[in-house]
Protein backbone atom coordinates (compact mmCIF):
# COMPACT_ATOMS: atom_id res chain seq x y z
CA UNK A 1 0.00 0.00 0.00
CA UNK A 2 1.48 3.64 -1.21
CA UNK A 3 0.90 6.06 1.48
CA UNK A 4 2.37 8.98 -0.49
CA UNK A 5 1.43 9.64 -4.20
CA UNK A 6 2.41 12.32 -7.08
CA UNK A 7 0.05 13.67 -9.22
CA UNK A 8 1.97 13.84 -12.27
CA UNK A 9 0.30 15.52 -15.50
CA UNK A 10 1.75 16.75 -18.86
CA UNK A 11 2.86 20.11 -17.57
CA UNK A 12 3.95 19.19 -14.36
CA UNK A 13 5.88 15.96 -15.53
CA UNK A 14 9.55 17.74 -15.57
CA UNK A 15 9.71 18.99 -11.92
CA UNK A 16 8.36 15.81 -10.60
CA UNK A 17 10.95 13.92 -12.63
CA UNK A 18 13.55 15.87 -11.18
CA UNK A 19 12.10 16.13 -7.92
CA UNK A 20 12.27 12.18 -7.95
CA UNK A 21 16.17 12.40 -9.13
CA UNK A 22 16.41 14.94 -5.57
CA UNK A 23 14.46 12.59 -3.30
CA UNK A 24 16.46 9.28 -3.97
CA UNK A 25 19.64 11.27 -3.64
CA UNK A 26 18.93 12.15 -0.53
CA UNK A 27 18.28 9.00 0.34
CA UNK A 28 14.40 8.50 0.08
CA UNK A 29 13.56 5.84 -1.17
CA UNK A 30 11.01 6.86 -4.71
CA UNK A 31 9.94 3.18 -4.94
CA UNK A 32 7.66 4.03 -2.10
CA UNK A 33 5.95 6.28 -3.59
CA UNK A 34 2.56 5.83 -6.04
CA UNK A 35 3.63 8.02 -8.93
CA UNK A 36 0.76 8.24 -11.67
CA UNK A 37 -0.71 10.56 -14.52
CA UNK A 38 -3.98 8.55 -13.60
CA UNK A 39 -6.08 10.52 -11.03
CA UNK A 40 -8.19 7.11 -10.99
CA UNK A 41 -5.62 5.08 -9.68
CA UNK A 42 -4.97 7.38 -6.84
CA UNK A 43 -8.84 7.54 -6.05
CA UNK A 44 -8.12 3.71 -5.49
CA UNK A 45 -5.25 3.61 -3.87
CA UNK A 46 -6.20 5.52 -0.95
CA UNK A 47 -2.79 7.35 -0.04
CA UNK A 48 -2.34 9.68 3.22
CA UNK A 49 -0.32 12.18 1.01
CA UNK A 50 -0.77 13.55 -2.39
CA UNK A 51 1.53 15.74 -3.71
CA UNK A 52 0.81 18.30 -6.87
CA UNK A 53 2.94 20.43 -8.89
CA UNK A 54 1.05 23.19 -11.08
CA UNK A 55 0.41 26.69 -12.74
CA UNK A 56 -1.60 29.29 -11.70
CA UNK A 57 -3.71 28.41 -15.14
CA UNK A 58 -4.36 24.79 -13.82
CA UNK A 59 -5.92 26.12 -10.72
CA UNK A 60 -9.78 25.21 -11.56
CA UNK A 61 -9.02 21.56 -12.28
CA UNK A 62 -6.58 21.03 -9.60
CA UNK A 63 -9.22 22.47 -7.59
CA UNK A 64 -11.76 20.19 -8.99
CA UNK A 65 -9.51 17.39 -8.47
CA UNK A 66 -8.83 18.44 -4.70
CA UNK A 67 -12.55 18.48 -3.61
CA UNK A 68 -13.01 14.99 -5.16
CA UNK A 69 -9.98 13.54 -2.94
CA UNK A 70 -11.04 15.08 -0.11
CA UNK A 71 -15.07 13.94 -0.36
CA UNK A 72 -13.29 10.76 -0.78
CA UNK A 73 -10.65 9.96 1.57
CA UNK A 74 -9.26 13.20 2.69
CA UNK A 75 -5.28 13.01 2.62
CA UNK A 76 -3.11 15.56 3.21
CA UNK A 77 -2.77 17.30 0.48
CA UNK A 78 0.77 19.27 -0.68
CA UNK A 79 1.27 21.70 -3.27
CA UNK A 80 4.07 23.03 -4.82
CA UNK A 81 5.18 24.82 -7.77
CA UNK A 82 4.70 28.47 -9.37
CA UNK A 83 1.11 29.32 -8.18
CA UNK A 84 1.52 27.73 -4.54
CA UNK A 85 4.87 29.99 -3.93
CA UNK A 86 2.68 33.29 -5.70
CA UNK A 87 -0.56 32.13 -3.38
CA UNK A 88 0.30 30.17 -0.45
CA UNK A 89 -3.14 31.39 1.29
CA UNK A 90 -5.09 30.88 -1.97
CA UNK A 91 -3.46 27.48 -2.38
CA UNK A 92 -4.54 26.60 1.47
CA UNK A 93 -7.73 28.45 2.00
CA UNK A 94 -9.48 28.05 -1.49
CA UNK A 95 -8.07 25.29 -3.74
CA UNK A 96 -7.92 23.15 0.10
CA UNK A 97 -4.59 22.14 0.26
CA UNK A 98 -3.00 21.10 4.04
CA UNK A 99 0.48 22.41 2.93
CA UNK A 100 1.96 24.89 0.06
CA UNK A 101 5.71 24.64 -0.17
CA UNK A 102 7.50 28.08 -1.39
CA UNK A 103 9.99 28.07 -3.28
CA UNK A 104 12.70 25.82 -5.26
CA UNK A 105 11.59 22.38 -3.69
CA UNK A 106 14.52 19.90 -3.96
CA UNK A 107 15.51 20.12 -0.17
CA UNK A 108 11.85 21.05 1.70
CA UNK A 109 10.31 18.27 -0.10
CA UNK A 110 12.57 15.53 1.55
CA UNK A 111 12.59 17.09 4.78
CA UNK A 112 8.66 17.30 4.49
CA UNK A 113 8.05 13.95 3.44
CA UNK A 114 10.62 12.27 5.98
CA UNK A 115 9.32 14.57 8.55
CA UNK A 116 5.92 13.66 7.98
CA UNK A 117 6.09 9.84 7.60
CA UNK A 118 7.65 10.38 11.17
CA UNK A 119 4.33 12.58 12.65
CA UNK A 120 2.27 9.78 10.85
CA UNK A 121 1.33 12.20 8.21
CA UNK A 122 -0.10 14.93 10.42
CA UNK A 123 0.75 18.57 10.66
CA UNK A 124 2.67 19.49 13.84
CA UNK A 125 4.96 21.60 15.54
CA UNK A 126 8.33 19.92 13.85
CA UNK A 127 7.45 21.91 10.24
CA UNK A 128 8.12 25.16 11.88
CA UNK A 129 11.68 23.96 11.51
CA UNK A 130 11.28 23.26 7.87
CA UNK A 131 12.03 26.11 5.52
CA UNK A 132 9.96 26.91 2.78
CA UNK A 133 6.24 25.98 3.67
CA UNK A 134 3.36 27.57 4.25
CA UNK A 135 0.38 25.87 6.39
CA UNK A 136 -2.13 26.37 9.09
CA UNK A 137 -1.12 25.42 12.71
CA UNK A 138 -3.57 25.98 15.21
CA UNK A 139 -5.46 27.79 13.55
CA UNK A 140 -2.73 30.51 12.44
CA UNK A 141 -1.10 30.72 8.85
CA UNK A 142 2.76 29.69 9.45
CA UNK A 143 5.59 30.99 6.58
CA UNK A 144 8.54 29.29 7.51
CA UNK A 145 10.31 31.02 4.45
CA UNK A 146 11.61 31.21 1.03
CA UNK A 147 13.10 28.24 -0.31
CA UNK A 148 16.33 28.75 -1.82
CA UNK A 149 18.85 25.89 -3.71
CA UNK A 150 22.06 27.16 -3.69
CA UNK A 151 23.40 24.44 -6.00
CA UNK A 152 20.64 22.70 -7.67
CA UNK A 153 23.81 20.98 -9.27
CA UNK A 154 24.15 18.45 -6.40
CA UNK A 155 20.75 16.92 -7.01
CA UNK A 156 20.49 14.65 -10.34
CA UNK A 157 18.25 15.41 -13.18
CA UNK A 158 16.53 12.08 -12.54
CA UNK A 159 16.20 9.05 -10.45
CA UNK A 160 18.90 6.14 -11.34
CA UNK A 161 16.03 3.46 -10.43
CA UNK A 162 13.58 5.47 -12.61
CA UNK A 163 12.69 4.58 -15.67
CA UNK A 164 11.29 7.93 -15.67
CA UNK A 165 13.17 10.68 -17.88
CA UNK A 166 12.59 14.49 -19.01
CA UNK A 167 14.74 17.19 -20.05
CA UNK A 168 17.55 18.17 -18.43
CA UNK A 169 17.53 21.84 -16.61
CA UNK A 170 21.33 23.04 -16.84
CA UNK A 171 20.80 26.67 -16.28
CA UNK A 172 18.13 27.95 -13.72
CA UNK A 173 17.28 31.81 -12.84
CA UNK A 174 17.15 34.61 -15.17
CA UNK A 175 19.22 38.25 -14.66
CA UNK A 176 16.52 40.32 -16.92
CA UNK A 177 13.07 40.40 -14.49
CA UNK A 178 10.90 41.02 -17.53
CA UNK A 179 7.19 41.90 -15.79
CA UNK A 180 5.05 39.67 -17.18
CA UNK A 181 7.77 36.15 -16.39
CA UNK A 182 7.40 34.43 -12.72
CA UNK A 183 11.07 32.60 -13.82
CA UNK A 184 13.49 34.94 -11.67
CA UNK A 185 10.90 35.67 -8.79
CA UNK A 186 11.03 31.92 -8.07
CA UNK A 187 14.37 31.02 -9.43
CA UNK A 188 16.52 34.16 -8.50
CA UNK A 189 17.89 36.97 -11.12
CA UNK A 190 21.35 34.88 -10.85
CA UNK A 191 22.15 32.08 -13.75
CA UNK A 192 23.50 29.16 -12.39
CA UNK A 193 24.45 26.33 -14.63
CA UNK A 194 24.81 22.39 -14.19
CA UNK A 195 28.31 21.38 -14.86
CA UNK A 196 28.58 19.93 -18.60
CA UNK A 197 30.56 16.22 -16.95
CA UNK A 198 27.27 15.96 -15.12
CA UNK A 199 25.19 17.37 -18.43
CA UNK A 200 27.02 14.34 -20.59
CA UNK A 201 26.72 12.13 -17.92
CA UNK A 202 23.06 12.02 -17.52
CA UNK A 203 22.39 12.69 -21.45
CA UNK A 204 23.49 9.27 -21.39
CA UNK A 205 19.96 8.40 -20.78
CA UNK A 206 18.36 10.41 -23.54
CA UNK A 207 17.61 9.79 -27.41
CA UNK A 208 16.76 13.04 -27.88
CA UNK A 209 18.83 15.42 -25.97
CA UNK A 210 16.61 18.49 -24.58
CA UNK A 211 17.49 20.94 -22.08
CA UNK A 212 15.83 23.46 -20.13
CA UNK A 213 17.43 27.20 -19.42
CA UNK A 214 15.51 30.48 -20.03
CA UNK A 215 18.62 31.37 -22.36
CA UNK A 216 20.29 28.39 -23.94
CA UNK A 217 23.04 30.44 -25.64
CA UNK A 218 23.82 31.85 -22.26
CA UNK A 219 25.50 28.36 -20.64
CA UNK A 220 28.52 29.11 -18.44
CA UNK A 221 27.60 32.80 -18.29
CA UNK A 222 26.09 34.74 -15.06
CA UNK A 223 22.83 35.23 -17.79
CA UNK A 224 23.01 38.73 -19.00
CA UNK A 225 26.71 38.21 -21.16
CA UNK A 226 27.93 35.67 -24.06
CA UNK A 227 30.03 32.97 -22.75
CA UNK A 228 31.40 31.59 -26.03
CA UNK A 229 34.03 29.11 -24.91
CA UNK A 230 31.95 27.65 -22.44
CA UNK A 231 28.73 27.66 -24.67
CA UNK A 232 31.45 25.42 -27.47
CA UNK A 233 32.64 23.29 -24.50
CA UNK A 234 29.40 22.49 -23.48
CA UNK A 235 28.21 21.64 -27.06
CA UNK A 236 31.53 19.80 -27.93
CA UNK A 237 31.23 17.68 -25.16
CA UNK A 238 28.07 16.41 -26.19
CA UNK A 239 29.28 15.12 -29.52
CA UNK A 240 30.65 11.69 -28.37
CA UNK A 241 26.66 11.34 -27.65
CA UNK A 242 25.50 12.07 -30.76
CA UNK A 243 28.04 9.77 -32.84
CA UNK A 244 26.43 6.87 -30.46
CA UNK A 245 23.15 8.37 -32.49
CA UNK A 246 21.26 10.40 -30.10
CA UNK A 247 20.16 13.91 -31.61
CA UNK A 248 21.16 17.40 -30.35
CA UNK A 249 18.08 19.69 -29.84
CA UNK A 250 19.96 23.30 -28.70
CA UNK A 251 17.90 26.55 -28.39
CA UNK A 252 14.30 24.56 -29.09
CA UNK A 253 11.78 23.41 -26.82
CA UNK A 254 11.35 23.49 -24.22
CA UNK A 255 13.89 25.88 -24.06
CA UNK A 256 14.65 29.60 -25.61
CA UNK A 257 17.63 32.04 -26.74
CA UNK A 258 17.33 35.98 -26.25
CA UNK A 259 17.69 37.54 -29.58
CA UNK A 260 20.07 39.54 -28.77
CA UNK A 261 22.70 36.46 -28.19
CA UNK A 262 22.28 35.27 -31.50
CA UNK A 263 25.01 36.00 -33.70
CA UNK A 264 26.79 34.23 -36.19
CA UNK A 265 29.51 32.93 -33.65
CA UNK A 266 27.00 31.05 -31.62
CA UNK A 267 24.77 30.58 -35.09
CA UNK A 268 27.89 28.68 -36.08
CA UNK A 269 28.22 26.23 -33.15
CA UNK A 270 24.74 25.63 -33.98
CA UNK A 271 25.13 24.23 -37.38
CA UNK A 272 28.67 22.31 -36.19
CA UNK A 273 27.47 20.84 -33.06
CA UNK A 274 23.61 20.82 -32.72
CA UNK A 275 20.93 18.72 -35.22
CA UNK A 276 17.78 21.28 -34.73
CA UNK A 277 17.69 23.65 -37.63
CA UNK A 278 15.07 25.25 -36.02
CA UNK A 279 15.49 28.17 -33.05
CA UNK A 280 13.18 30.15 -30.70
CA UNK A 281 13.27 33.44 -29.72
CA UNK A 282 11.26 35.96 -27.91
CA UNK A 283 10.27 38.98 -29.49
CA UNK A 284 7.58 39.80 -27.39
CA UNK A 285 6.35 43.02 -29.27
CA UNK A 286 7.41 44.91 -32.30
CA UNK A 287 7.39 48.55 -30.69
CA UNK A 288 10.45 49.62 -28.88
CA UNK A 289 8.18 51.72 -26.27
CA UNK A 290 6.37 48.12 -25.34
CA UNK A 291 9.67 46.49 -24.67
CA UNK A 292 11.18 49.10 -22.76
CA UNK A 293 7.77 48.94 -20.40
CA UNK A 294 7.84 45.19 -19.80
CA UNK A 295 11.74 45.51 -19.19
CA UNK A 296 13.04 42.91 -21.78
CA UNK A 297 16.22 45.27 -21.77
CA UNK A 298 16.36 44.50 -25.64
CA UNK A 299 15.45 46.14 -28.98
CA UNK A 300 13.34 45.69 -32.27
CA UNK A 301 16.85 45.88 -33.91
CA UNK A 302 18.21 43.00 -31.53
CA UNK A 303 15.55 41.05 -33.17
CA UNK A 304 15.80 41.81 -36.95
CA UNK A 305 19.12 40.92 -36.61
CA UNK A 306 18.17 37.73 -34.96
CA UNK A 307 16.23 36.64 -37.78
CA UNK A 308 18.44 37.86 -40.40
CA UNK A 309 21.25 35.62 -39.12
CA UNK A 310 19.47 32.81 -38.86
CA UNK A 311 17.74 33.04 -42.21
CA UNK A 312 21.89 33.51 -43.75
CA UNK A 313 22.30 30.61 -41.57
CA UNK A 314 19.36 28.43 -42.87
CA UNK A 315 18.19 27.88 -39.39
CA UNK A 316 14.25 28.30 -39.29
CA UNK A 317 12.84 31.13 -37.16
CA UNK A 318 10.12 30.69 -34.42
CA UNK A 319 9.45 34.01 -33.08
CA UNK A 320 7.14 34.84 -29.62
CA UNK A 321 4.71 37.97 -29.34
CA UNK A 322 3.02 38.37 -26.78
CA UNK A 323 0.06 40.62 -27.14
CA UNK A 324 -2.69 42.31 -25.78
CA UNK A 325 0.11 43.69 -23.88
CA UNK A 326 -0.84 46.29 -20.98
CA UNK A 327 -1.38 49.83 -22.26
CA UNK A 328 -0.81 48.59 -25.64
CA UNK A 329 -2.11 50.39 -28.12
CA UNK A 330 -3.46 50.20 -31.45
CA UNK A 331 -0.52 51.82 -33.02
CA UNK A 332 1.66 49.37 -31.00
CA UNK A 333 -0.16 46.47 -32.38
CA UNK A 334 0.58 47.77 -35.40
CA UNK A 335 4.13 47.61 -35.32
CA UNK A 336 3.51 44.21 -33.91
CA UNK A 337 2.10 43.18 -36.80
CA UNK A 338 4.26 44.86 -39.12
CA UNK A 339 7.54 42.80 -37.23
CA UNK A 340 5.56 39.70 -37.84
CA UNK A 341 5.14 40.20 -41.35
CA UNK A 342 8.45 40.76 -41.76
CA UNK A 343 9.49 37.73 -40.09
CA UNK A 344 7.26 35.50 -42.13
CA UNK A 345 8.23 37.10 -45.51
CA UNK A 346 11.85 36.19 -44.21
CA UNK A 347 10.61 32.62 -44.20
CA UNK A 348 10.22 32.55 -40.03
CA UNK A 349 7.19 31.36 -38.04
CA UNK A 350 5.19 33.24 -35.44
CA UNK A 351 3.87 32.03 -32.01
CA UNK A 352 1.41 34.27 -30.60
CA UNK A 353 0.09 34.36 -27.03
CA UNK A 354 -2.56 36.92 -25.39
CA UNK A 355 -1.09 38.58 -22.24
CA UNK A 356 -1.95 36.52 -18.69
CA UNK A 357 -1.18 39.08 -15.51
CA UNK A 358 -0.04 36.05 -13.36
CA UNK A 359 0.74 36.35 -10.09
CA UNK A 360 3.94 37.00 -8.54
CA UNK A 361 5.08 39.43 -11.36
CA UNK A 362 5.37 42.84 -11.21
CA UNK A 363 2.53 42.76 -13.69
CA UNK A 364 0.47 40.56 -12.23
CA UNK A 365 -2.23 43.30 -11.87
CA UNK A 366 -1.96 44.89 -14.70
CA UNK A 367 -5.16 44.58 -17.49
CA UNK A 368 -4.62 43.07 -20.59
CA UNK A 369 -5.34 45.99 -23.56
CA UNK A 370 -8.39 44.56 -26.44
CA UNK A 371 -7.09 43.44 -29.35
CA UNK A 372 -7.77 46.05 -32.15
CA UNK A 373 -9.83 44.68 -35.15
CA UNK A 374 -6.47 45.19 -37.79
CA UNK A 375 -4.73 42.48 -35.16
CA UNK A 376 -7.60 39.82 -34.81
CA UNK A 377 -8.30 39.72 -38.27
CA UNK A 378 -4.85 39.66 -39.17
CA UNK A 379 -4.03 36.40 -36.80
CA UNK A 380 -6.57 34.88 -37.80
CA UNK A 381 -6.09 35.17 -41.47
CA UNK A 382 -2.37 34.37 -40.94
CA UNK A 383 -3.61 31.31 -38.31
CA UNK A 384 -5.46 29.45 -41.79
CA UNK A 385 -2.32 30.18 -43.80
CA UNK A 386 -0.05 28.57 -40.99
CA UNK A 387 2.19 30.95 -40.70
CA UNK A 388 1.18 31.35 -37.06
CA UNK A 389 0.57 29.48 -34.59
CA UNK A 390 -0.76 29.62 -30.83
CA UNK A 391 -3.82 29.27 -28.73
CA UNK A 392 -4.31 33.46 -27.90
CA UNK A 393 -8.28 33.15 -28.87
CA UNK A 394 -8.23 30.59 -25.43
CA UNK A 395 -5.73 32.70 -23.45
CA UNK A 396 -8.30 35.60 -23.89
CA UNK A 397 -10.72 33.85 -21.58
CA UNK A 398 -8.00 32.64 -18.97
CA UNK A 399 -6.78 35.77 -19.31
CA UNK A 400 -10.28 37.13 -17.90
CA UNK A 401 -10.49 34.29 -15.46
CA UNK A 402 -6.78 35.00 -13.89
CA UNK A 403 -7.55 39.35 -13.58
CA UNK A 404 -10.65 37.72 -12.02
CA UNK A 405 -8.42 35.77 -9.62
CA UNK A 406 -5.79 38.32 -8.42
CA UNK A 407 -8.52 40.62 -7.88
CA UNK A 408 -10.64 38.82 -5.86
CA UNK A 409 -7.57 36.94 -4.02
CA UNK A 410 -5.18 39.93 -3.40
CA UNK A 411 -2.23 38.39 -1.48
CA UNK A 412 1.70 39.79 -1.19
CA UNK A 413 3.70 36.80 -3.28
CA UNK A 414 6.20 35.19 -1.62
CA UNK A 415 9.54 35.68 -3.81
CA UNK A 416 13.17 34.19 -4.31
CA UNK A 417 14.41 38.09 -3.80
CA UNK A 418 12.05 39.72 -1.31
CA UNK A 419 8.91 42.00 -1.97
CA UNK A 420 8.38 41.71 -5.90
CA UNK A 421 7.60 45.47 -7.49
CA UNK A 422 4.29 46.59 -7.96
CA UNK A 423 4.10 48.20 -11.41
CA UNK A 424 0.22 48.27 -12.19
Amino acid sequence: MHEIAIRMTKRNHNAFVHLLGALESQGFDIGELLITKDFNEILKAKPKVVLYSFFTEEIWEVGDEGKILREKFNPLLVAGGYHPTAMPKHTLNVLGFDIAVIGEGEEVIYQLLTTLKRTKFKITKELLSIRGLAFYLNGEFVFTGFAKVDDFTKFPPFAESSLLIAPIEISRGCPFGCYYCQTPYVKGFRMRHRPIDQIVRYSRRMKDMRYITPNAFAYGSPGAILKLDKLEALLKALQPLRKEGRRLFYGTFPSEVRPEFVKPETLELLIKYADNRRLAIGAQSGDDAMLKAMHRLHTVRHVMEAVEYMVEYGIEPIVDFIVGLPNESEESQRKSIELMKWIMRKGGKVRAHYFMPLPGTPWARCKPSPLSEEMKKFLGRMAAKGYIEGSWGIQIQLSKKLQRLIEEFCEEPMSYIGKVKEVC
